[in-house]
C-alpha cells in the first residue's frame, strides 16, 4: 500500500511539474515515446570496436553488440536466455575507447533530443564492468564521421534506465564513445541503448501528453524493478539456511579457485578481482 501511495505521489508531482513547464515555459520541443533506435523500428548497428568472444575467438551470442537494440532487458533475477547485454573484448580507456555506431531505419536522418542507456547486464554491478562514462556524437554524412559532439554523460552504477535530454540535433549516425567503466580491467558492458525523436511544435497540450506518456513509461519500469527486487528478496529469504542445531559441527567450505560461469565474457588476462 505504501509503495502504491509513493508511486501516485510521484505521478501527481510529475503532472504538476510538467503542466507548469508546458503552459508557462517557452519550450517548443519534447522527446517522443518511441525508441527509434530499436531493431523493431529499423534501427541497426553499422560499426563497433569489439564484442565478447570465447577462448577460441568465437563471438558469444549472449553478449554480442546487437543485443543493445533488441529490446530485451535484464530485470531483477530475470535475464533473457539469449541476450545478456553487450560486452566488449577489452576495457575502455581515454586512449583506446570502446565504441558503437548506431543508425536508424534505411539510414535516414532523424531529429533527436533524447537518448537513454540501461547499463544492466547479466553480470552484477559490483564487479565494475558496467559503462560509466561516454561521449555521444552524431554525423549527418557517413558512419565514419565527421562527428559532432552532443554531450559527455555519466552513468551511475545502478540497474536503472538513465535518460539524457539535449536540444534537438539532426543525426544520420550516432556514436557512443565509451572511455570508462566502473573499475574492471576485463571489459565494459551495457544492457540497452535508446534514442528518441524530437517533437517540435507550439501545441502545449500535445507536448504535455507526450511528457506524461514518458513519465508513465518510467513509472512502469520502476514498478517492474520494484516487483523484481521484492521477488528476489522473498526467494533469498525462503532459501536461507536455518542455523545448525546446538552441538552440530558444520563442514568447512571448499577452498580454491571457483570455476567461472559460462556466461562470463572472455577478455584479456589480468589480475584477479
Amino acid at each position: 500500500m505504501r509503495r502504491n501511495v509513493a508511486i501516485l505521489t510521484v505521478l501527481a508531482a510529475a503532472i504538476l511539474v510538467l503542466s507548469a513547464g508546458a503552459l508557462c515555459a517557452d519550450t517548443r520541443f519534447t522527446a517522443g515515446v518511441t525508441n527509434i533506435a530499436a531493431a523493431d523500428q529499423g534501427g541497426h548497428i553499422v560499426a563497433f570496436s569489439s564484442q565478447a568472444v570465447d577462448a577460441n575467438g568465437k563471438v558469444l551470442p549472449q553478449w554480442q553488440v546487437k543485443n543493445l537494440i533488441d529490446g530485451k532487458y535484464v530485470v531483477g533475477n530475470y535475464t533473457p536466455p539469449d541476450s545478456y547485454g553487450w560486452a566488449s573484448s577489452a576495457p575502455p580507456t581515454d586512449a583506446n575507447p570502446q565504441w558503437i555506431v548506431f543508425a536508424f531505419a534505411n539510414d535516414q536522418t532523424r531529429l533527436i533530443s533524447r537518448i537513454a542507456v540501461d547499463p544492466t547486464t547479466d553480470d552484477p554491478s559490483f564487479i565494475g564492468r558496467w559503462v560509466k562514462h561516454f561521449t555521444f556524437q552524431v554525423s549527418n554524412t557517413t558512419k565514419d564521421g565527421p562527428w559532432k559532439i552532443v554531450g559527455d554523460f555519466d552513468i551511475v552504477n545502478k540497474p536503472i534506465k538513465q535518460s539524457f535530454d539535449f536540444p534537438p540535433v539532426e543525426a544520420r549516425y550516432m556514436r557512443v564513445l565509451i572511455t570508462a567503466n566502473h573499475g574492471s580491467d576485463r571489459c565494459v558492458e551495457m544492457g540497452q541503448f535508446e534514442a528518441y525523436e524530437a517533437i517540435v511544435g507550439d501545441d502545449n497540450l500535445d507536448q504535455l501528453i507526450v511528457r506524461l506518456e514518458n513519465v508513465l513509461n518510467d513509472l512502469k519500469r520502476y514498478r517492474d524493478l520494484t516487483l523484481a527486487k521484492q521477488d528476489r528478496e522473498s526467494r533469498e529469504k525462503a532459501s536461507t539456511k536455518p542455523p545448525p542445531p546446538a552441538g552440530a559441527v558444520e563442514k568447512p567450505a571448499p577452498t580454491g579457485d571457483q570455476t567461472p560461469t559460462d556466461n562470463t565474457p572472455a577478455g584479456p588476462a589480468g589480475p584477479p578481482k
